[in-house]
């Protein structure tokens, strides 16, 4: 009886740190990375998105991103790639590259946002512009996707345009790597 109480033990505590390897080998590390280069997103043929959203978009999470990096130290190079400052590749320093493709580009319109205003509690000035994009995270060095996310974001209150959607965008962008570093 106690020896099959023994191997029961052992199956538990086997099965329960298998599982904990498996959990943590599956959660992301950014910790390693010194720069991050962001390249402009794609703009699929059909989408409602002009051209210049990709370019537009990238530039936001560049700016998004150095904001947060000014507060919690993320990384030594932030760069747009062929932007300024993209031409010198940051030698001796891991580089993490971060591309996407535009998912979805709703323009507001006033019968949105007069619909939107029926709804109760809410009232007032209603968002109803929204962008998404899902984004991939390159290790630059084995080419690996390390990392994909959809990220969806809408317009709030008075600030309702696609852009302001595509800088909160840019924002959750860089909470999503803030996160990613540890911090």
């Amino acid at each position: 009886m106690k020896v099959k109480n023994f191997f029961g033990f052992l199956l538990v505590l086997g099965v329960v740190l298998g599982t904990s390897s498996l959990v943590m080998a599956a959660e992301v590390n950014l910790k390693d990375y010194d720069a991050v280069v962001v390249q402009d997103l794609e703009v699929p043929s059909g989408s409602p998105a002009p051209e210049s959203a990709g370019l537009q978009m990238a530039e936001k999470a560049v700016y998004q991103i150095k904001r947060y990096n000014e507060k919690y130290k993320l990384f030594d190079t932030i760069v747009k790639e062929g932007g300024k400052g993209s031409k010198e590749s940051p030698s001796g320093k891991k580089v993490l590259i971060i591309k996407g493709e535009v998912k979805e580009y709703t323009v507001p319109t006033v019968g949105r946002q007069i619909g939107r205003s029926f709804i109760p509690g809410v009232g007032g000035h209603v968002g109803s512009g929204t962008f998404a994009a899902h984004y991939k995270f390159i290790d630059k060095e084995s080419g690996k996707v390390i990392y994909e996310t959809d990220l969806r974001t809408s317009s709030t209150g008075a600030n309702d345009t696609v852009e302001y959607a595509m800088d909160r965008n840019g924002e959750a962008l860089a909470k999503t790597i803030t996160k990613l570093k540890g911090r």
